[in-house]
Order: C-alpha cells, then structure tokens, then sequence
C-alpha cells in the first residue's frame, strides 16, 4: 500500500499546487490513502469548509492539523461535520476524539493519528501519553496501518516520538516547519520516518508567508499582520510504501514538485 503524506497546506498558492498536481501523482504513485496537512489552508490559518471542499474535490481524503488548526470560529464545526478532519488530539479534552481516525482503503484500513509536540507550544498535553493511550484503543490497535503526524517543532522531540513507537506505527511523519529535512528513513524495526515534510506554498516566502511583511517584523520587532505569499507554490510530499500485512514500512519517498 502507498500512502502519500502531502506537508502543510498554505493558503489559496498552496491549495492550487495541489489542484494541479495531486491528479497526477495520484496517477503515479496510486495511493490507497492521501494525506494533508490543512491548518494553514485558509488565509495561512486553519480550514473552512470551501477550502476544505477544493482539496477534497482535487483528491485529500484526510486532512490533519497542528496549533493553527482551532484558528478560526467555524474549526469545531467543521471537524464536528467531516470525520476526516482531524486535528492533534492532545490540544485539550475539548478536541481529544479529533486526534485520530480509522478509514477504509481497498487495501485496507489505515489508522491517522495527529498529535502536537510541547516544546514552544503552550498549554499542551503530553504526546506522549497521548500516544500511548491511543496506541491501546481498540479501533487503532486493530488497523494494521497506522500513521502519526507529529505537529512539532524541535527535531529532538520528534526523535523521541519516533523511539516511543518505532515498530509500533507504520510512520511518523513530522510537520510544523515548513521546511523539508533531509533525514527520511525506514528504521530497522519497519517505521518510516521524517522530521518534517515540509510545506505546500510559495518557496520564495517566508515559511508560505509574504517576505516584504515578516521582514518588516524582523526588522522593527512590531507584529505585523500576516499576509500569504503571492507566487508560484512547491508541492511537498513523501509517499510510503507499507506492508498491509505486517504494517511495516518498506520506503518513504520524499517529493518537491513544482506547479
């Protein structure tokens, strides 16, 4: 089974690369299962329900979140309406049965679990403890894929949540950064791995966001309003290759394809 992983979706540059190019690396790669990350997809924070109408239309059949994902009013309501928006479950109690899903794939069913690193981010439950309560529950213990995007910032938290469940998921795949890291691997024990995936926007941006504005930023220290970058957007993605039967990766495949 591939499963393709698609890094953080920004803003409406982020969301035409994936319009024109999912259908063809859909075709390519035929994935049983395509992954996003959406908590940038709106205006760069969080996902309302047009934006989650485009890139269900273009091919996302499960979206993921991180600390931007509650950043608009109607984000519970959307999550409420469509089981495959999740988000990282160990934000609070009030998002906890968001944190995961279970979803039928003609290869089979595959368990997406979304969970939030602590380290410069405020107010959040451990992971880890997430992880090893949802590691226990019986619909995700009962699906032989399972896939974890860890929504982190420091790459040594997302080294420890790989040595928490090396073997014990099918992948971990880190988000938050926006930038790519050259580390992706299949552990000896069958866990595919990568520190960040990076991000679906306009590269010649500051982390998808307008260079003119965050420099400003920088520069004087005063908050600015944050603005999408305007340009031509980079897909970024890795594709896994799992083995239905044991649930052990056999390779993960980072892409950048341009649109």
């Amino acid at each position: 089974m591939n499963i393709l992983f698609v890094g953080d979706v920004f803003g409406r540059p982020g969301r035409d690369a994936v319009k024109k190019l999912l259908p063809g690396i859909r075709q390519e790669f035929a994935p049983a299962l395509v992954i996003a990350n959406g908590e940038n997809a709106t205006h760069g924070t969080a996902m309302t329900q047009p934006a989650y109408e485009e890139l269900t239309a273009a091919g996302v059949d499960v979206f993921t979140g991180g600390n931007h994902t509650l950043g608009k009013k109607e984000s519970l309501d959307l999550m409420g309406l469509h089981a495959n928006v999740l988000c990282p479950g160990n934000i609070s109690p009030a998002v906890r049965s968001h944190g995961f899903g279970v979803f039928s794939t003609p290869d089979g069913s595959v368990a997406v679990i979304n969970a939030m690193g602590q380290y410069c981010m405020n107010g959040v439950d451990s992971p880890f403890h997430y992880l090893e309560e949802l590691l226990e529950y019986q619909d995700v213990a009962g699906a032989a894929v399972r896939v974890l995007d860890f929504h982190a910032e420091a790459t040594a938290e997302k080294a420890a949540m790989l040595c928490l469940t090396d073997g014990r998921l099918s992948a971990v795949i880190g988000t938050h950064t926006h930038v790519p890291t050259a580390d992706a691997r299949v552990t000896p024990r069958g866990t595919a791995f990568i520190s960040d995936v990076g991000m679906t926007g306009v590269q010649s941006s500051i982390i998808g966001l307008d260079p003119a504005v965050m420099l400003e930023h920088f520069r004087t220290g005063v908050t600015q309003h944050p603005k999408v970058a305007a340009g031509d957007a980079v897909l970024m993605a890795v594709v896994v290759d799992v083995d239905t039967e044991t649930g052990l990766s056999r390779s993960i495949t980072p892409l950048i394809r341009n649109a």
